[in-house]
C-alpha cells in the first residue's frame, strides 16, 4: 500500500533506545498485529507505539526521512536484530506491501510486516486532572512500595498500588495482606483524588522514567492514567474496586520503640535468614530490652543467635517475623537509621523514619506457639 511506504535513517543508539522503551509494552502473543511496534514517520520525527491493550506507550525520535508511511514490525525480533547491529547508522526502507528493509553497514535483514492499518487507535484523554513531581522522586516511590503489592489475584485491586492525590503532595500505598508500604512526597497538584494502578504498570514507569529533576506528568481521566516524561508517554487502565482504607490500619501510638542502625540490622537479619530459609519458615526472632536486641533463628541445620545495640524507649518485648518482609523493608529504606515501633507481640510493627512521614512500612507479625 502506497501511504505505508517508509524509508528514514537514524543512530543505532537512538533507535535501540527507543524500540526498548516502548517493547515494554509490546505483547507476547506471536503472530498478531499487538506484537507490533508501529512506527510513524512524519516530517522529521519518528513516532513509536506498542500496546497490549491494557498498557500502552508511545515515545518519538529523530530521524532523517526520506519517505513518510507507518510500518508494523514485530517487537522482540526487532529489538534483538537492531541490538546486534555495529555501532552505526540504520536504515529502515519498506519495500513493497509486506516487507521491510533494514540495513546498517554491510548487514542486511529484511522482515515481514504486518498491516499497519490493523494497529489500535491510542487512548486520548479528555478532561484530564493533573498532578507532577520530579522524574528521581517518582522513580524512588514506586521502587520503595512496589515489592508490597499483592502478587496472586484472590484481590485483584491488591495487585495495584494506591496513588493517593492531594492538592500539595502524592501519597503511595502498597500492600498485601502481610505488609503495607506508603510512601509520601510533595507535589504540584490542583486535584485531589484517589486511584488505583497496576504494579505491572509502574514497574515499566520507574525503568522508563530518569534520575532527574525534570517533573514527570501525571494525568488522569476516567478509568486511564497517562505518565508523560520527556518524550514518551505511557498509558494504563486503571484497577477498579474500593481500596483499603490504610491510614486505619496505622497505629497511633506504641508501647516499645525502638532506633537501631539500618545497615546493622539488615546485615544482622540476612545472616539469620540463612538459617530460618532451612526451616521453611524463613521465622526470625525479636527479643527487645533497653539497649539491646536479640535476634535468633532455628532450624534442623543448626541456630544463630546474634546481639545488636538499639536505643529503646517503652516496654522490654519478644516478637518474630517473617524476615523476608523484614528485609524487603530495610533493603528500600536509605536512612542510616530507622525507628521500629511495637504495641505487643502479636500486633503489627511500624518502621519509619524519626520525626517524618515521608515512609511508614507496616510489618505483620509471626504468631509462635509458647515455648
Amino acid at each position: 500500500m502506497e501511504e505505508h511506504d517508509m524509508q528514514f535513517t537514524c543512530a543505532k543508539e537512538d533507535l535501540l533506545t527507543a524500540i526498548g522503551t516502548v517493547n515494554r509494552a509490546a505483547s507476547k502473543m506471536q503472530k498478531t498485529i499487538l506484537e507490533c511496534i508501529l512506527f510513524s514517520c512524519v516530517e522529521d520525527v519518528i513516532t513509536l507505539r506498542a500496546t497490549d491493550i491494557a498498557l500502552s506507550i508511545k515515545t518519538e525520535m529523530n530521524a532523517q526521512i526520506e519517505k513518510t508511511g507507518d510500518a508494523a514490525i514485530p517487537a522482540k525480533l526487532l529489538y534483538e536484530i537492531i541490538g546486534r547491529f555495529p555501532e552505526s547508522d540504520v536504515t529502515f526502507r519498506s519495500v513493497g506491501e509486506n516487507s521491510v528493509e533494514i540495513s546498517c553497514l554491510n548487514s542486511k535483514v529484511v522482515l515481514q510486516q504486518m498491516n499497519a492499518d490493523e494497529f489500535p487507535v491510542f487512548p486520548e484523554l479528555e478532561n484530564k486532572e493533573q498532578i507532577k513531581l520530579p522524574q528521581c522522586a517518582l522513580r524512588t516511590m514506586i521502587n520503595q512500595t512496589l515489592f508490597a503489592a499483592a502478587v496472586n489475584e484472590d484481590k485483584p485491586i491488591l495487585t495495584g498500588l494506591l496513588f493517593d492525590i492531594e492538592k500539595d503532595s502524592l501519597t503511595i500505598v502498597a500492600l498485601d495482606g502481610y505488609r503495607m508500604a506508603v510512601r509520601k512526597q510533595p507535589a504540584i497538584s490542583d486535584i485531589s483524588k484517589k486511584c488505583v494502578i497496576p504494579a505491572r504498570t509502574l514497574r515499566e514507569v520507574s525503568r522508563i522514567i530518569s534520575e532527574t529533576e525534570e517533573n514527570v506528568k501525571i494525568s488522569i481521566s476516567g478509568n486511564m492514567a497517562l505518565f508523560e516524561a520527556g518524550n514518551t508517554e505511557i498509558y494504563t487502565r486503571l484497577l477498579e474496586g474500593e481500596y483499603i482504607n490504610y491510614r486505619n490500619l496505622l497505629p497511633a501510638d506504641c508501647a516499645t520503640s525502638v532506633k537501631v542502625e539500618t545497615n546493622m540490622l539488615k546485615d544482622s537479619l540476612e545472616r539469620a535468614s540463612i538459617l530460618a530459609r532451612e526451616g521453611n519458615n524463613n521465622v526470625v526472632k525479636f527479643e527487645i530490652s533497653e539497649k539491646n536486641l536479640e535476634i535468633t533463628s532455628n532450624s534442623e541445620m543448626g541456630n544463630i543467635d546474634e546481639q545488636i545495640p538499639v536505643l529503646t524507649e517503652g516496654k522490654d518485648l519478644k516478637i518474630a517475623f517473617n524476615a523476608k518482609y523484614v528485609l524487603d523493608v530495610l533493603k528500600n529504606v536509605e536512612e542510616s537509621e530507622v525507628l521500629m515501633q511495637y504495641n505487643t507481640g502479636v500486633s503489627p510493627c511500624v518502621v519509619k523514619q524519626e520525626n517524618s512521614d515521608a515512609y511508614e512500612y507496616l510489618i505483620l507479625p509471626v504468631q509462635l506457639r509458647e515455648e
